[in-house]
């Protein structure tokens, strides 16, 4: 229970230590501040307890930008314990920017929204982006139950690749910058001008935590493959590729069925797909939420900055001055 006339306070901590029943997203996640730190970023951690209850935790990664000075990003996070009031977590988030802007010039957030709302909108800061929509599988259901979910097309694709005659393989992502699927994405990223995580970030991950890679063969030679990255209770996909023949057999579709089977035997509770892009990448959305997945809301990018706060004001003074002229 949340003391409603306590001071939040945010401390220093070694490790990160997420609330207990919390989901916990790749960004606020201790491997990703592992994999992070091996990259040469700056990683802390910061706690909010009570009565020696972890209520709240944040992953901060610091940078220094030219003419700006040392700003620290809080992506997905902070992390809290179900069911915290509203007020407690609008709170906790001002305190720690607050907190923050102790010792950086600038401070960017993209919080997590609790049961729809976002608990920094409506604050002092400054809007950067609005939040878009991430999909996300639960896998607490049975196998059959998650495989009636599948939309009908996607189910029958993958009926499809069922009986395409192709091998799988499933296992762990070895530490060799050569590997055929970093190999494969890689020329694949060039063709289609996508931005991505580097393959290092992939490598770095597989040798601080857990990741699955899921292959289909055919002839003895890959033609699909997807990289998942584990971070209990959730995981994450990262990246995948496909051949001409891999998408003639609807290899991703058996390949993510297979993957959602693997992970749930490992006890996640969810699988993040990625975020939803309907007007550049309608194809990939729809196979997304073909799983099942449901597209769940992301916070806004908010910034407290030198000068910041006064911006916010005078926008938010603009769109109120608007919406009373429309009227």
């Amino acid at each position: 229970m949340v003391n409603k006339s306590m001071t939040i306070v945010w401390t220093e901590a070694d490790l990160p230590r997420p609330p207990g029943g919390a989901g916990l997203p790749m960004q606020q996640h201790p491997t990703h501040g592992a994999v992070c730190a091996a990259l040469g970023r700056s990683v802390r951690w910061l706690d909010w307890h009570e009565r020696g209850k972890v209520l709240g935790s944040a992953q901060v990664l610091s940078r220094n930008w030219s003419l700006v000075g040392r700003v620290a990003l809080i992506s997905r996070g902070p992390v809290f314990a179900p069911d915290l009031p509203e007020g407690a977590l609008r709170d906790a988030h001002a305190a720690l920017i607050n907190g923050l802007r102790a010792d950086h010039r600038g401070v960017i957030v993209t919080p997590e929204p609790v049961a729809g709302v976002d608990p920094v909108a409506g604050g002092p800061w400054l809007s950067m982006m609005t939040g878009g929509h991430v999909a996300r599988l639960s896998l607490g259901p049975d196998a059959c139950t998650l495989r009636a979910g599948l939309h009908q097309k996607w189910r029958n694709r993958l009926r499809r690749a069922e009986s395409a005659g192709l091998t799988l393989a499933e296992a762990p992502l070895p530490d060799d910058p050569a590997h055929w699927l970093l190999r494969e994405e890689a020329a694949q990223a060039r063709a289609r001008r996508y931005g991505r995580l580097p393959p290092a970030y992939a490598l770095a991950w597989a040798r601080a935590g857990e990741t699955l890679l899921v292959s289909a063969h055919a002839g003895g030679r890959p033609v699909a493959g997807m990289l998942f990255l584990i971070h209990p209770p959730w995981a994450s996909y990262h990246l995948g590729w496909t051949s001409a023949a891999g998408r003639a057999a609807n290899a991703h579709n058996l390949i993510m069925w297979r993957a959602i089977l693997a992970l749930k035997a490992q006890g996640i509770t969810a699988l993040e797909l990625g975020l939803l892009d309907t007007e550049n990448a309608p194809d990939l959305a729809r196979f997304k939420l073909g799983t099942g997945a449901e597209g769940v809301p992301l916070g806004a990018t908010m910034l407290d900055a030198p000068g910041s706060r006064a911006v916010a004001a005078l926008a938010r003074a603009a769109a109120f001055a608007l919406s009373r002229i429309s009227r």
